[in-house]
């Protein structure tokens, strides 16, 4: 009955293509394309997972042979080129070449804190301006005249409480508020933002400044020592 069975043709299941109001993405993807992709991200998730695993199981005492086809540079003689077998040819900087370097990038962090000082001064100058300091500075000749201006100004700020319930601000002027409002708020912002770029520019310009004295010939502040002792320099009496 099986025999039979097979010999009669039957339909072929096929697997539906890309509808037409999809055709825009592309051919539409199969039971074997996805069982290869899912193969290939399988196989490269394993061997991330071994990778992983030899570096955690890693002993930095280990002895290695290629330690042993792997030599310095060498000292002395003709051979001697001051770069290390199989690298990239990479030349040690000597001090004063490094102490030249840290200067001209102390010129360029010092001209970019000048101009971050700058802006810091003017969005300072124009947030006081949209928002006032708050004081009125009056000069007087004698006492008796600044006890007048005292009188007069009781006097104003009396009438002004009794005409605030009499006040009613438009709508142009509510607007003219709530647009002053987002631009200090702007103001601000941006201002907060100079604040944070100048530190950080002031800490960049402190840090350049002492590892340039600390690598000149003759050291004149204090520091480490190989064996994290710390030492300070004596200033010399005069």
């Amino acid at each position: 009955m099986s025999s039979f069975r097979n010999a009669v043709q039957r339909r072929n299941h096929r697997e539906r293509g890309q509808p037409e109001e999809r055709a825009k993405w592309g051919l539409l993807e199969k039971h074997k394309d996805y069982s290869a992709r899912a193969k290939d991200f399988n196989v490269k998730k394993a061997k991330l997972k071994a990778l992983k695993q030899k570096v955690l199981e890693k002993n930095p005492d280990e002895f290695y042979h290629a330690m042993l086809s792997t030599s310095g540079p060498s000292t002395m003689g003709k051979g001697r080129t001051g770069t290390k077998n199989g690298d990239r040819g990479n030349v040690a900087l000597s001090t004063e070449a490094v102490r030249l370097f840290k200067t001209q990038d102390l010129g360029y962090v010092r001209t970019a804190r000048n101009k971050a000082f700058k802006e810091v001064e003017q969005l300072e100058k124009r947030v006081v301006g949209i928002r006032g300091n708050g004081r009125k500075v009056v000069f007087v000749d004698d006492a008796e005249e600044q006890s007048e201006r005292l009188r007069e100004a009781e006097d104003e700020g009396d009438e002004d409480e009794d005409d605030e319930d009499e006040v009613v601000v438009d709508r142009e002027e509510k607007k003219r508020r709530k647009e002053q409002e987002k631009a200090l708020e702007k103001l601000e912002n941006k201002l907060e933002a100079a604040r944070t770029r100048l530190k950080a520019l002031t800490d960049a310009e402190v840090a350049l400044d002492l590892q340039r004295a600390k690598m000149a010939k003759s050291t004149t502040v204090g520091g480490v020592n190989k064996e994290g002792v710390k030492f300070k320099v004596r200033e010399r009496k005069r």
